[in-house]
């Protein structure tokens, strides 16, 4: 199963209110050695695939509550598990002249018809140990995460932008994210394999006000 977690109650109870997860960008950098070759920003929503066993020994470091859906859903829905890359590897050396090439312009540029598909590759694409920018942690293990996401098309989101410049976004971040409100990634009742939350009362008040929902709900047993 895919999960997809949160800090806050109020931020899941929006999510199955909605049926559907808000997409934001987040800023990644891709590299060779200490060389960043590429720092942008790209529309996403992430997940991570684990089972219930291996739940309750992992040090989950991004909330205590998620919404679990089947991988059925997540296949139908263009999501993909995220390439890992060492980056000192001939991958790294390999993704890093594609992005080298897709930035330069004139005679030297590559074809028009490349300039996506390279652009594709990298926001499925991450560095398997580096800085976690959500954790501010050096030489974090992002493989330890199973990531999967979901990047949508330019024209599943309205022809806005799938990579902004990392400094570009940044100056007006609320601005860019919210253009992605009206495109969130929804789901059906029937996808939700399991809904975690952190205490018997929240369990109690979730089942409330989503009886539909009361089989799947679960409490979080994750460090």
């Amino acid at each position: 199963m895919l999960l997809h977690f949160t800090k806050y109650l109020t931020t899941l109870e929006s999510i199955l209110h909605s049926s559907s997860f808000r997409l934001g960008y987040c800023t990644e950098y891709f590299g060779k050695k200490e060389q960043i070759i590429s720092s942008a920003a790209h529309p996403m929503v992430c997940f991570s695939e684990y089972s219930e066993p291996e739940l309750k020994s992992s040090n989950i470091t991004y909330g205590g509550f998620a919404v679990a859906l089947s991988k059925d859903w997540a296949r139908n829905k263009g999501l993909s598990p995220v390439l890992y890359v060492e980056k000192n590897s001939q991958a790294a050396t390999g993704i890093a002249a594609l992005l080298k090439a897709r930035q330069k312009h004139g005679k030297d540029a590559i074809p028009k018809n490349l300039r996506l598909p390279i652009m594709q590759v990298k926001c499925f694409t991450k560095h398997e140990t580096g800085y976690n920018s959500y954790l501010e942690e050096d030489n974090y293990c992002f493989k330890s995460e199973n990531e999967w996401r979901y990047v949508p098309t330019k024209k599943q989101i309205g022809q806005n932008y799938i990579s902004l410049n990392k400094s570009t976004f940044l100056k007006n971040k609320e601005k860019y994210n919210n253009r992605l409100t009206s495109f969130p990634l929804k789901f059906e009742h029937s996808d939700v394999v399991a809904i975690y939350v952190q205490n018997e009362e929240q369990k109690t008040k979730i089942t409330n006000q989503y009886s539909h929902f009361s089989s799947q709900i679960k409490l979080a047993t994750w460090k």
